[in-house]
């Protein structure tokens, strides 16, 4: 089956096929390659690609109303956008002046709930973030910088608790192991034994990551 991909050049030394979230396709590869042997190396790829695309597509299409923003996940409890006069969560449904409140509401409504959890857990694990913050990042659901400063995404509100915690112990075991080493994975387990589990389920919600951008 062929499929349409971009092609970015780099000083890199092989060839690597990264598909986002939402089926797009963009093969890195280094300036002196030519494009018989980027077809070639796409054509090997494409029983992996047709893998990732099909289950990309149902999880989007499992998704259409969120992508199309009628509705939203709230601590992965899935409820109707209701445009009024007000920015508000209720049990029934999240209601928005606008669009463009989406950030700010989820900001305002669980950023220091979440602060408080993370300097929770750091007590616990003996794992300390020099800070904690919530930002709007595409792509990603954390970072933990040289600093050992946290950075997550607000949009992981929209995520069930498990999750969340998961990915704040994923980001903490950071403050110690820079990278993802064995080591690393070794004390994501010491502190959430089931990570493999809830890191592939997190992998279901990967799209979020992308949405909410310039309402």
């Amino acid at each position: 089956m062929d499929y349409e991909y971009s092609i970015v050049r780099t000083a890199c030394k092989n060839m690597s096929i990264h598909i986002s979230n939402r089926n797009v396709i963009v093969v890195h590869c280094p300036y002196s390659v030519s494009r018989a042997q980027i077809v070639a190396f796409v054509d090997s790829k494409s029983a992996w690609i047709e893998k990732v695309v099909e289950r990309n597509a149902i999880r989007l299409a499992i998704n259409d109303d969120v992508i199309e923003y009628r509705k939203i996940y709230v601590n992965g409890k899935l409820l109707p956008i209701i445009m009024a006069d007000t920015n508000n969560f209720a049990p029934d449904a999240v209601y928005l002046k606008s669009l463009s409140a989406i950030e700010r509401l989820f900001k305002e409504q669980f950023t220091e709930g979440l602060k408080e959890t993370v300097y929770s857990l750091a007590k616990e694990t003996l794992l300390h973030p020099a800070n904690v913050s919530v930002k709007n990042y595409v792509g990603r659901w954390a970072c933990c910088d040289a600093k050992n400063n946290l950075i997550f995404n607000y949009k992981m509100f929209m995520l069930r608790p498990q999750l969340q915690h998961y990915i704040i112990i994923h980001e903490l075991c950071h403050t110690l192991c820079h990278n993802h080493s064995q080591a690393f994975w070794k004390l994501v387990s010491d502190y959430e034994p089931d990570w493999k589990m809830l890191r592939a389920e997190l992998k279901n919600y990967d799209f979020l990551t992308s949405l909410y951008q310039n309402l």
